[in-house]
């Protein structure tokens, strides 16, 4: 399991890229970040491969809603050269309108777990990302579980 120190500041940049593709609307790479068969699990929202992960995100980057997130304690367990786990804690701050939004409470505050996989061309996706909220701002209207039309 060669190449420690460079797996662990690719796993930190994937993490930094999620956040800041999420943030800056920046579809192309936000997707990238992620492996055709990933799960994706936000609360009550499952999100089952790409397919599903990009059609959502889209939708998200439509809506309005802006975000700014940031993390720590990002924690790394290598499960071979190619698997990784990491656990971390996120802190994100959302609304809707134009810049800048009044208001400084954080939205939501979570633990993340993630199961990353090496590509054949060597570089890191996220194959699981699953966020479980710890502490909830219910003055922020949450994200809806699914941006689908109802007939």
């Amino acid at each position: 399991m060669a190449g420690r120190l460079e797996d662990r500041l690719a796993l930190r940049e994937l993490n930094d890229a999620f956040a800041h593709a999420l943030d800056h609307g920046d579809l192309e790479l936000f997707a990238s970040l992620f492996t055709d068969d990933v799960f994706y699990r936000n609360g009550d929202r499952r999100l089952n491969g790409h397919a599903e992960l990009e059609a959502f995100f889209s939708a998200r980057a439509k809506s309005g809603r802006l975000s700014r997130h940031f993390f720590s304690g990002l924690m790394l367990t290598f499960v071979s050269d190619t698997e990784a786990m990491g656990k971390s804690s996120w802190l994100t701050f959302a609304g809707s309108g134009t810049p800048p939004i009044a208001g400084t409470q954080p939205f939501v505050i979570g633990d993340v777990t993630d199961r990353y996989r090496k590509s054949a061309e060597g570089w890191w996706q996220f194959a699981a990302r699953e966020i479980d909220a710890v502490f909830v701002n219910e003055a922020i209207a949450p994200l809806p579980t699914s941006f689908e039309q109802k007939a």
